[in-house]
């Protein structure tokens, strides 16, 4: 019996590796993942994919990881895949856009965050989803307006097209979001036009708020 029970045990491990689930290599890539292991991450939810490609939390993940390494391409991939299964997932069209602003696609990156905020309706009446038990409601892959108006303002800026930037950033900063940056912003655009006393006011609240680049642009423009 003794020299049975190795090939017994080997066995039994061999038939539990072979029948772990999507999820379970998912959870163990979330371990790597709080070690900034994002390579070894990668693999684990590979394996993942493998198992179901429709694990929808998987696909995020790995995109995740992948802009951590900084393969936006592949995490656009990653992305729109959970698009295709899910065409309401704000999240993932937030997150999609973001890697396209990072490719310098910010046509792209604005049309998916057009998207994002169609998820929750439109800029003038939106909803915040939230947790229901008797209805799926998709909270889980919501995000709030203030943060894809944020994103959509840079990218609108980078575009050219100051107008709709402005209109981001002075929604954010009626709305007290990530102020520094927004007055740093919406100060950027002022200059633009060439309205330095409202653009250095912008500029001076900025520095206030701590925006680490202010004070070399009041320098500048506003001695």
């Amino acid at each position: 019996m003794m020299k049975i029970l190795p090939i017994i045990v080997l066995f039994t491990i061999l038939v539990g590796c072979g029948t772990r689930s999507s999820e379970y290599y998912r959870k163990q890539a979330n371990k790597l993942e709080k070690e900034n292991k994002f390579k070894e991450a990668i693999l684990l939810l590979d394996k993942a994919v493998a198992k179901d490609p429709n694990n929808i939390n998987a696909l995020l993940d790995r995109a995740v990881d992948k802009s951590y390494l900084h393969n936006y391409s592949g995490a656009i991939e990653d992305y729109s895949k959970v698009i295709e299964l899910d065409t309401n997932n704000g999240l993932a069209f937030l997150n999609r856009g973001k890697n396209k602003e990072r490719l310098e696609d910010h046509n792209g990156a604005i049309a998916d965050f057009n998207k994002a905020i169609a998820t929750k309706g439109n800029e003038l009446f939106y909803v915040d989803k939230v947790e229901n038990p008797l209805v799926e409601t998709g909270f889980e892959y919501d995000v709030k307006m203030e943060e894809i108006r944020f994103e959509r303002g840079i990218a609108y800026y980078k575009a050219g097209n100051l107008k709709k930037a402005f209109d981001d950033f002075s929604f954010l900063i009626r709305k007290d979001y990530n102020l520094s940056d927004c007055y740093y912003w919406r100060s950027l655009i002022y200059l633009s036009y060439n309205m330095k006393d409202t653009g250095c006011k912008d500029l001076s609240k900025a520095m206030e708020l701590g925006d680490p680049d202010a004070k070399g642009l009041l320098e500048k423009y506003c001695k």
